[in-house]
């Protein structure tokens, strides 16, 4: 099989067909590999136990009975591994919460064949403690507008006796965050 290519270019009197030199002859799609399936991660599953939602019924007054899914009671939460020094943010079930405070992450994990190592986490070291600590010193460059002139106080009477201090950026926990400057003491 031999195509050639054919253009239109504007109007339905301007064509050209042929095979310029940037026009090369179409070839067949070769058919893409296709031995690894495509893995979509459902939503709704406990990450420590892969509890999943069960199919159940609402039963009507006239005994008709209607699917319906029951899900796994799912809770996002920040667990604290001691092993890797780290919160490890996982999706777990109620019961997986539960399992986890009498046994422990680290020994859940194995026996339900997880690598915690794989999910999001927020560092714990000291090394990393230290660091972060060094740059809430550090203060982080702040917009002169940041606030915007719509929040802005406008009437200057009001401004000098509001006891208010203004907003200051600063590291905390390696994030920027606005704080007010504590009030001097008299």
């Amino acid at each position: 099989m031999h195509l050639q290519p054919h253009v239109k270019l504007g109007g339905s009197h301007s064509t050209f067909s042929g095979q310029p030199r940037c026009l090369q002859p179409l070839r067949r799609c070769t058919q893409t590999d296709r031995s690894t399936p495509l893995l979509v991660q459902a939503s709704k599953v406990c990450d420590l136990t892969g509890k999943t939602a069960n199919n159940g019924y609402n039963v009507t007054f006239s005994h008709k009975r209607n699917r319906r899914k029951q899900y796994a009671n799912l809770q996002t939460r920040k667990l604290y591994w001691t092993e890797g020094q780290r919160w490890v943010h996982l999706k777990v079930s109620t019961k997986a919460i539960r399992t986890v405070e009498m046994k422990g992450l680290q020994r859940v994990a194995k026996d339900n064949g997880v690598d915690l190592t794989k999910f999001p986490y927020t560092d714990m070291r000291p090394a990393r403690r230290e660091w972060l600590a060094a740059r809430e010193e550090i203060k982080p460059p702040m917009n002169k507008d940041w606030l915007g002139k719509s929040r802005r106080m406008k009437n200057p009477e009001k401004l000098a006796a509001s006891k208010k201090q203004p907003l200051e950026a600063r590291y905390l926990s390696g994030r920027v965050v606005l704080l007010r400057k504590e009030a001097p003491s008299p």
